[in-house]
């Protein structure tokens, strides 16, 4: 048997439900650092345009920890999915 579970039918889950689970992990880490050390001595929020990804500012931090965590969690996720999905071609199909 040859792996099922080909980039093309698992692009969707990895794009939408791994990369936003990701996100929540990161926002959740982002305040968790803020309530930790404090907002520091921001000059502006950064929420505006580009300035909402600007890491020093305080919402660019927690928004940077977004897109970080959520590109870590869908390539972890993804390579979980690759794998199993070698497993499972490797499997007796007489098996359970």
């Amino acid at each position: 048997m040859k792996n099922k579970l080909t980039l093309n039918k698992t692009i969707f889950v990895l794009l939408v439900a791994a990369f936003t689970t990701g996100m929540g992990n990161g926002s959740v880490f982002g305040a968790a650092v803020m309530c930790a050390v404090g907002r520091g001595p921001y000059e502006s929020w950064g929420g505006w345009g580009a300035e909402a990804f600007d890491p020093s500012t305080f919402s660019g931090f927690v928004d940077c920890m977004m897109l970080a965590f959520g590109a870590a969690f869908a390539v972890i996720v993804g390579l979980a999915m690759g794998k199993h999905g070698e497993i499972e071609a490797q499997r007796d199909n007489t098996g359970w």
